[in-house]
């Protein structure tokens, strides 16, 4: 491997960029996961029908880069290959990540840690992008219905069947409602955290606006709100709606993404905790201790 600084060298646009260590270059990537204003006011400007289809075009790209994570997660070694497979343009140009992601696949294997930090960090800035659209479309469809109930006088909004809220948006309440319940805590997409367990301990977690909860026992389980329970097995347990998981989800948990997240057990008694999800995994505060480097 090369020396600490030569390996975190990076040209990012016309600068070059060194970085001390990991720790420092993840926090630097932390500074890139707002939306900045600019796009903020050219996501405002948009039409309901626009923001939907910029929602499911964020959307399709998420789940492009889950499809990335998860696999580079299950085959080490593997991320470097998938970041060149993607077309560099489907990168925002906003806070240089194009250039950034273009600079990283230049790079050798070397730079997988940096690769993967990367890629969760930008994961997490089209989250933020994706609650600014929902919030506004959520503005904009009160403020079009109470236009129409005043000069309609009707109590109710029909809405042409092409113009029906998709489940991009059908969850926005739901993940208020989770974000302000004090003893729960949103993890941060891709990045991973160590629910450290009592024997027999019961967790309750949320998987979007689901309650669902880990059975800490001589054979640990997921149990959902329809009290379907699924073994968890030693090492990586992926759960979602898709068939290629080991633990599939019934249909009817519509907002849960085809791959929601990722269970590991390590020991007997710590779950390490990967959300890949577009609506949220949300755990117990009192439980979360995050990773130093993902």
């Amino acid at each position: 491997m090369s020396t600490p600084n030569e390996m975190l060298s990076l040209e990012i646009g016309d600068q070059t960029i060194t970085f001390n260590s990991l720790g420092e270059f993840e926090f630097a990537m932390s500074g890139r996961t707002d939306v900045p204003s600019r796009k903020i006011a050219e996501l405002i400007a948009l039409t309901r029908p626009e923001l939907k289809k910029e929602a499911k075009a964020i959307k399709a790209v998420e789940q492009m880069f889950v499809d990335v994570l998860a696999k580079s997660i299950d085959e080490p070694g593997t991320i470097s290959d998938l970041m060149r497979e993607i077309d560099v343009h489907v990168f925002s140009q906003d806070h240089q990540w194009r250039d950034l992601m273009r600079s990283l696949n230049e790079h050798t294997t070397e730079y997988d840690d940096l690769r993967r930090i990367a890629l969760v960090k930008y994961m997490q800035y089209l989250r933020s992008r994706q609650d600014v659209i929902k919030q506004t479309y959520a503005i904009k469809k009160r403020d079009t219905r109470a236009s129409e109930s005043k000069e309609s006088n009707q109590t109710s909004e029909k809405i042409p069947a092409g113009m029906r809220d998709t489940v991009i948006f059908d969850t926005v309440v739901a993940e208020q409602d989770v974000d302000s319940t004090k003893d729960f805590t949103r993890l941060p997409k891709g990045e991973s955290v160590h629910l450290k367990l009592n024997p027999n301990e019961i967790v309750p977690l949320r998987l979007s606006k689901h309650a669902f909860h880990l059975v800490h026992d001589s054979t640990p389980k997921l149990v959902d709100e329809q009290n379907e329970t699924y073994i968890l097995k030693r090492g990586k347990n992926v759960v979602g709606r898709d068939g290629v998981c080991n633990i599939v989800l019934d249909s009817v948990y519509r907002d849960v993404s085809r791959v929601h997240l990722m269970l590991e057990l390590s020991d007997q008694d710590t779950i390490r905790v990967t959300d890949l999800s577009s609506h949220g995994t949300y755990v117990p505060r009192r439980f979360v201790d995050f990773d130093e480097h993902q």
